[in-house]
């Protein structure tokens, strides 16, 4: 079977991604999740991102364990998503209830949370190497360089996850299917010179090492190149609280639009400080600002609003987001359907096509590694098709799939912003092919 576009909308942010959709998460949770039917029975026909791996007969794991790591930040005070860890748990649940596991064996998934530092990403690094797992799950982790030597060392594969840090975009054992930050920047710098016509930008960003570069080297410097003429850049401190300083000095030159690399807690203030000082430039922020509690609690501060995501939004048929719907229905255990944990769901049900497909050699580490990088085209569930060739940004490697599209909320939803055509109708913005030309 062939894959389709996802009908969700994945967004891409600072080191992180969140998902929205056409749908309520008070319409989700309305729905039975005591349903005994085995969900594949329901979508096995279905033309989606598992092809013929989806079994129209449930099939449960039994015997030895097959052990999968989970490295994410899901306690901290800035920065925490234990909906990453949630989500990727459901996605096991239902692997092990009804795909027949790996190789007809149940997935142990094994979780660490870094708890937003070095030490804690090192050492949930060595967990995961003493459990000897076969490959590990990513979440958020902005020091996930210092775990990832460990995996290199002990030749791990890293997969998914929300690409926050250096490490996470450069290992040649990392495979991530988000532009995070990066891709966000390139496709708010193609969407503000092109469709807006911009050509005074304000970035303000939070001034740490990655984000940094995403917001100089892969935004400010590509819009330059695009045809922006006067760009204003604008750090601040990525523990700060209060916005309205730095975005007052963004607007400072007049822009014709302002980016704002943030997230989590920066959301909501950010989009109220917007309304506060009665800015007139479009703002365009990182998908995770875009999730319906931040859009809701922003008030009239999120209308007109623009983000990143990384995929449609249009329509709601999409096997692969119905699908998805019914199983976190049925096995997320309170889990929202609609926020960052999509992205990790994604991952886990990406990896497990991969490990599936390898048979007798799905549990062997190098050779989850050597499917990942022979990968071209491959279908992705909830998402865009992957190439981990290491070729689609050659500075960042391990970045599968960095496509962008841009939203707009109005009227309390999302809508397209990203101008479609018959060939690309969910406007796709392809910032491999941006990078290229303006290299």
């Amino acid at each position: 079977m062939k894959s389709k576009w996802c009908q969700l909308a994945v967004f891409s942010v600072v080191g992180c991604v969140a998902l929205g959709t056409t749908f309520t998460s008070a319409l989700a949770k309305t729905q039975s999740t005591k349903n005994s039917k085995p969900i594949v029975a329901k979508y096995c026909k279905e033309e989606t991102s598992l092809g013929s791996l989806l079994s129209c007969t449930a099939k449960k794991a039994a015997g030895e364990p097959v052990k999968i790591g989970m490295i994410n930040t899901e306690t901290a005070p800035i920065g925490a998503f234990p909906e990453l860890t949630a989500a990727t748990e459901t996605a096991v649940r239902w692997i092990n209830a009804e795909l027949g596991g790996v190789g007809g064996r149940p997935i142990e998934l094994i979780t660490c949370d870094t708890k937003f530092s070095p030490e804690g990403s090192q050492s949930c690094s060595q967990k995961m190497v003493d459990a000897k797992v076969s490959a590990v799950a990513g979440g958020i982790d902005i020091y996930a360089d210092t775990g990832l030597k460990i995996l290199e060392d002990n030749v791990i594969p890293y997969v998914g996850g929300i690409p926050a840090a250096f490490g996470q975009v450069k290992s040649p054992i990392s495979f991530q299917f988000s532009g995070g930050t990066w891709g966000a920047g390139v496709a708010f710098a193609d969407y503000a010179v092109k469709t807006l016509k911009a050509k005074n930008i304000g970035i303000m960003y939070a001034d740490f090492g990655s984000i940094k570069n995403a917001a100089i080297e892969y935004s400010a410097n590509i819009a330059k190149k695009l045809g922006a003429k006067n760009i204003e850049t604008v750090p601040f401190a990525i523990t700060a609280t209060d916005f309205l300083a730095p975005l007052t000095a963004a607007n400072s030159g007049n822009p014709d639009a302002i980016f704002v690399f943030a997230a989590d807690t920066a959301c909501v203030p950010v989009m109220r400080a917007s309304q506060e000082l009665g800015i007139k430039a479009k703002m365009l922020l990182v998908g995770a600002c875009a999730t319906p509690k931040s859009t809701t609690e922003a008030g009239v501060g999120s209308e007109g609003k623009l983000f990143n995501i990384e995929g449609p939004i249009s329509g709601g048929d999409d096997p692969d987001t119905v699908m998805y719907t019914s199983v976190v229905n049925k096995y997320g255990q309170g889990l929202d359907p609609i926020g960052a944990g999509t992205v990790s769901f994604r991952a886990m049900m990406n990896l497990w096509v991969v490990m599936s497909n390898l048979k007798e050699k799905g549990t062997e580490p190098q050779a989850i590694i050597d499917a990942f990088r022979a990968s071209k085209d491959s279908p992705s569930f909830m998402g865009h098709p992957y190439t981990c060739d290491g070729k689609q940004i050659p500075e960042f490697p391990a970045l599968c799939s960095p496509q962008e599209i841009m939203v707009r909320y109005a009227n309390k939803k999302l809508v397209q912003a990203s101008k479609g055509t018959p060939s690309n109708p969910y406007g796709w913005i392809d910032v491999p092919a941006i990078l290229k030309k303006v290299s």
